[in-house]
């Protein structure tokens, strides 16, 4: 049996932790059902989960994502006003430098101690974790795409990092190619975040026209079968 761990809202108390925190929606699941790591805890990212798994856990499950529609703002703002030390990883090394430069405008007095594209090989993942650890960072953000920043993450935990860490998806790749943030304020009040992405990145399209259905369905399957288990923590 699979056991997953929602956390139902975020707080800025999850900052003081030594865990791992990613994000699912109908997409991404399905690298969860491939590897189903029980150190992390996960946020429903999107609407449609966050309502499906209420429904299913008789919970209220907050839509929770790692952007500037969500707790992107609440997490450096946060770090800035606590001293607290980030470091990036992901994107093209153009995408990170052009998305720092955006930080560090939009948060003058939050501390980046380190910063690495998202491009490396297994031998190198090992030298920018051990740096990650060395830099004494607080924080770490990770957008290398479900799967991959996970078992990044936890290789990090894994040889010492002592801090939180949030996985973010395209996140960097997305305030780097922006003036300011990725979705607009209609969009985002209109919950059109989804189409509006479609519409900005086509390569998304197959995985909410494809991806989304057939994941949901086997979710379904999955708890009608009482193959998965879902616990809901509180902050």
């Amino acid at each position: 049996m699979i056991s997953l761990e929602l956390i139902g809202h975020f707080s800025p108390q999850l900052l003081e932790t030594n865990r791992v925190f990613s994000f699912i929606n109908f997409a991404s699941i399905g690298n969860f059902f491939d590897h189903t790591p029980d150190t992390i805890a996960y946020f429903c990212d999107g609407m449609l989960m966050s309502t499906f798994m209420s429904r299913v856990t008789g919970r209220t499950i907050d839509r929770v994502s790692f952007d500037f529609t969500s707790i992107a703002d609440s997490v450096f703002g946060c770090a800035e006003k606590q001293g607290k030390r980030v470091y990036f990883v992901g994107a093209r090394q153009d995408e990170l430098d052009l998305f720092v430069k955006k930080i560090k405008l939009l948060y003058p007095a939050l501390i980046i101690t380190g910063h690495h594209n998202g491009y490396f090989d297994a031998t190198q993942a090992a030298r920018i974790q051990a740096d990650i650890c060395l830099s004494e960072a607080n924080i770490l953000i990770v957008g290398l795409g479900a799967g991959l920043q996970e078992q990044f993450v936890l290789d990090a935990l894994q040889i010492g990092f002592s801090g939180v860490a949030f996985t973010c998806g395209g996140f960097i790749h997305q305030e780097a190619i922006t003036k300011h943030h990725y979705y607009p304020e209609l969009i985002n009040r209109l919950n059109f975040r989804a189409f509006y992405r479609m519409y900005r990145e086509p390569r998304t399209i197959k995985r909410y026209v494809l991806d989304y259905p057939t994941n949901f369905v086997l979710l379904l399957i999955m708890i009608v079968r009482h193959k998965l288990t879902i616990n809901v923590s509180a902050p």
